[in-house]
């Protein structure tokens, strides 16, 4: 419509024009809400979303870490401790979060040679080993089936994340401020159990899953980052 055009219906008082005019200006501002919107959405697509900022900042002393199977009876695949342990790893040697990661041999030496290992501390275990921090991921659930015996895989790792000092003092939790820990749960889709995948290669799936949304906590990254 041409501003004259528009002068006119202004200008016009009849109750039935200045209504029209009125709603052609909200029809106006509503395309161009809706456009804004649709171009902040197209940019947070373009740019892999929203910035997330750490959780937590690690020192970037010897860092230990701990995945902590508490009844010993939850993990089917004891590689899974490894393909954890590997990937943050990698992630914190990428993004710059600490260099200094206690190698997985080191602690699996300690695990097998210390006849009283379960009886140790999360603490006991770090300062063995050397850590300034552990990062402790107490695992909660480990299940490759809904239920025993089923003809189905579906995946389900979760486990309560913590850093701890090492430091002989009586709280040794310094993040976060909830005591039972942040939780994280990574799933895997449902498939045939008789398919292609063995038990094995969920497990190993589940893994890398969980070593990656653990990593993220403690470095800054786009919400759609993988």
């Amino acid at each position: 419509m041409k501003n004259e055009q528009m002068s006119e219906l202004v200008r016009d008082r009849r109750p039935g024009v200045v209504r029209f005019a009125l709603l052609g200006c909200l029809a106006l501002t509503a395309a161009a809400s809706s456009g804004c919107v649709q171009m902040a959405a197209l940019w947070a697509n373009m740019s892999g979303g929203d910035w997330i900022d750490p959780e937590h900042t690690l020192t970037k002393g010897p860092l230990l870490l701990l995945l902590d199977d508490p009844n010993e009876d939850q993990l089917s695949e004891p590689r899974v401790y490894e393909e954890v342990h590997r990937t943050i790893s990698q992630n914190f040697l990428q993004f710059d979060v600490n260099k200094r990661v206690i190698p997985y041999e080191d602690w699996s030496r300690l695990r097998q040679s210390e006849s009283k290992y379960a009886k140790l501390s999360a603490r006991e275990i770090g300062e063995k080993l050397g850590a300034e921090q552990i990062l402790y991921m107490r695992i909660v659930r480990f299940v490759l089936q809904p239920e025993p015996g089923a003809e189905i895989f579906q995946g389900e790792f979760t486990v309560n994340v913590k850093v701890l000092s090492t430091e002989g003092k009586r709280d040794i939790r310094l993040w976060p401020k909830d005591e039972g820990g942040r939780r994280v749960t990574v799933t895997t889709q449902t498939e045939a159990a008789d398919g292609d995948r063995s038990a094995a290669d969920v497990s190993q799936e589940l893994a890398i899953k969980m070593g990656k949304e653990v990593a993220k906590i403690f470095y800054g990254h786009r919400s759609f980052d993988k």
